[in-house]
């Protein structure tokens, strides 16, 4: 038995076999592995070249939209030069620029003739556009922009030097403290009460939360996060609400609407509840054509609510939509179709607004523009705030007494000082005429349209 065994086990027949498949396991473990790697590789490589391509593709769009945004600029400023263009060229034209999405690849229809098919694949032809992508461009002029909350050094020097004015030319200032129920700290408070009353009826959870909360000591954090150091006298115990949160006070404008969720007791729903009628960044003019329900009843306080469903069935009307083209047009249904108000009612209520900073029109200058890129199943989201600023108005030199006494002099016959440049007394009349005239009729005009804020996703 002992003899059998040993020589079972000196018998090395078939070692090589073994060792054959056992070097083929190992070799087969290692290739498999190798092959794993480089799958993984090809396809990490594949992913870093699709969101390459599609993020030059969504920076394609973003430029795209500041091409659109730019041709709107000059062709507004072509408008207000030209009176007889600008009565042909209504806003609701002028918005057609920068208001329809674009897609690519354009979507072919059945509908469309050969011309047209043609150019568009001779479009695609040409183009050096890789994969698909989404442009929209949406106005957000129909936001107030909290910034004016601030109080500011300068402003407040500029302010007593027109109260002197006003003071030496007997102005009337017994409704300047009335006028202060239209600024923005006002209009943001009534939003807040609005807004919080309005949805504590409908969520208990809410209204259990916020109960008793105080708005006016919400938009004083907030006014005293963007005002002037020394600006404000009394603060309103601010300052040490920031201290409990370690926050630093800004003391200067809005850059983002995400700072305000870092402020004292402005937590997520209270900054939602405000979104959809204040921005940080500052408009031309509060777009009439995108007012909402809330900054309507901001605008008129006595507006009921059957009243402002009439306004939007009419403005918003499917089958024959409302587009505000004037100021007059919004004025005209507010008097003469929904009768909300007298013609004298609504004419000093937006002549106080204008005085506080808040001006109304048609003529939109802040917008959102948001360009996604694909490629296979890479996206990249470019989402940016862009302004289009107006071009600040040459302020008139008001003429001192000696100026005025010069004027008369040389104004005089045969004046030995004035020169003899050829024109006679009429044409210099004429060119004084149209000097006043023009210093009286200064058009607004927008300077280049420029990114604020851009988030990418």
């Amino acid at each position: 038995m002992s003899n059998s065994f040993s020589k079972i086990l000196k018998n090395e027949s078939g070692i090589a076999i073994m060792m054959v498949l056992s070097a083929i396991v190992l070799l087969t473990t290692i290739m498999m592995n190798f092959s794993f790697d480089s799958n993984v590789n090809k396809i990490k490589a594949a992913n870093i070249e699709n969101k390459g391509q599609a993020k030059l593709t969504a920076e394609s769009g973003l430029q795209f939209a500041m091409a659109r945004l730019k041709l709107y600029q000059e062709a507004f400023n072509y408008l207000e030069k030209n009176k007889a263009a600008k009565d042909f060229a209504t806003p609701e034209v002028l918005n057609s620029i920068w208001n329809f999405p674009f897609v690519y690849p354009i979507p072919v229809s059945k509908s469309m003739n050969a011309i047209q098919k043609e150019s568009i694949a001779k479009f695609e032809k040409n183009t050096f556009l890789e994969g698909e992508l989404k442009l929209t461009i949406s106005n957000l002029s129909q936001k107030i922009n909290l910034n004016l909350l601030r109080i500011s050094l300068l402003a407040q020097i500029n302010k007593e030097e027109q109260a002197d004015d006003d003071e030496g030319n007997n102005s009337d200032n017994t409704n300047s403290e009335e006028d202060q129920d239209f600024n923005v700290e006002n209009q943001l408070i009534k939003s807040l009460k609005y807004s919080i009353e309005k949805k504590s009826e409908n969520d208990e959870l809410f209204s259990g939360k916020y109960y008793g909360l105080d708005p006016v000591t919400l938009v004083n954090y907030m006014k005293v996060y963007v005002s002037d150091p020394d600006s404000l006298e009394d603060d309103g115990g601010a300052a040490s609400e920031f201290e409990k949160i370690n926050l630093d006070i800004k003391k200067s404008p809005l850059s983002s609407f995400s700072e305000l969720y870092t402020l004292p007791n402005w937590d997520d729903e209270l900054v939602n509840i405000i979104k959809g009628e204040f921005t940080v960044h500052g408009a031309l003019m509060i777009d009439l054509n995108r007012i909402t329900d809330k900054m309507l009843r901001l605008l008129i306080p006595s507006i009921t609510d059957e009243e402002v469903k009439e306004f939007f069935e009419y403005r918003d009307d499917p089958d024959s939509p409302q587009f505000f083209n004037k100021s007059e047009d919004f004025k005209k249904y507010i008097v003469n179709v929904g009768n909300v108000l007298t013609s004298d009612e609504y004419d000093e209520r937006i002549a106080k607004f204008e005085k506080q900073g808040l001006k109304f029109g048609p003529s939109p200058s802040l917008f959102k523009v948001i360009s996604v890129g694909t490629k296979d199943r890479a996206t990249y989201t470019i989402t940016a705030y862009v302004s289009i600023p107006a071009k600040p108005k040459i302020r008139k030199k008001e003429k001192n007494e000696d100026d005025d006494d010069e004027d008369d002099d040389e104004s005089k016959p045969n004046n030995p000082n004035k020169a003899n440049d050829g024109h006679n007394a009429n044409d210099t009349d004429d060119e004084d005429d149209d000097e006043d005239e023009n210093k009286k009729e200064q058009k607004t005009q927008l300077l280049s349209p420029r990114i604020l804020e851009i988030f990418i996703t």
